[in-house]
């Protein structure tokens, strides 16, 4: 199942839950998936104009900082690719689901480390599920392997990022 973005409200991240295409590239993946860690840190900033923990504020600063990395991972990831690989076609699964946005309203200025953990976890798991669903359902060796070096990547620094959350937790 592949997840990808889709900006409806301003200001707003989406991605909690994905919609398929029937058709498309790897690197439209790549450029959602760009796409969504640029989101990501801007719904991160959101929480961050907010939040009144000092705490909370460090570990939103860091998760700021974390999401242009990968960002910025990406695309030097991408010049590495084939061309024919990027252009590869591919269906994707026929599931359909709508984007629930992730809008900073909605979280209150009170947010603990451990709430700001969760919905971190949460981005992660829907990143992780989309590469993993595209590895599994294509037919290219070529992309299994990038869709795959991709998973392996967003799971390690999901773990990174869940040490540091720890570490901040525990000043």
């Amino acid at each position: 199942m592949l997840f990808f973005l889709q900006s409806q409200h301003k200001g707003a991240s989406f991605i909690l839950e994905g919609n398929t295409m029937p058709y498309g590239q790897a690197k439209e993946i790549l450029e959602y998936a760009r796409e969504f860690h640029r989101q990501v840190g801007s719904f991160y900033q959101q929480l961050a104009d907010k939040a009144q923990s000092d705490r909370v504020k460090l570990l939103l600063d860091y998760m700021i900082r974390h999401e242009k990395h990968l960002e910025r991972a990406l695309e030097d990831y991408e010049q590495s690719i084939t061309t024919k690989a990027l252009n590869s076609w591919y269906q994707y699964t026929k599931d359909q689901r709508t984007f629930t946005p992730l809008d900073s309203l909605a979280y209150s200025e009170q947010m603990s480390v451990e709430d700001v953990i969760k919905v971190a976890t949460t981005i992660d798991n829907c990143l992780i599920a989309s590469y993993k669903g595209v590895a599994d359902t294509t037919t290219s060796d070529e992309v299994r392997e990038i869709f795959q070096n991709l998973l392996d990547m967003e799971e390690q620094e999901k773990h990174v990022k869940a040490r540091v959350a720890l570490g901040i937790n525990d000043l």
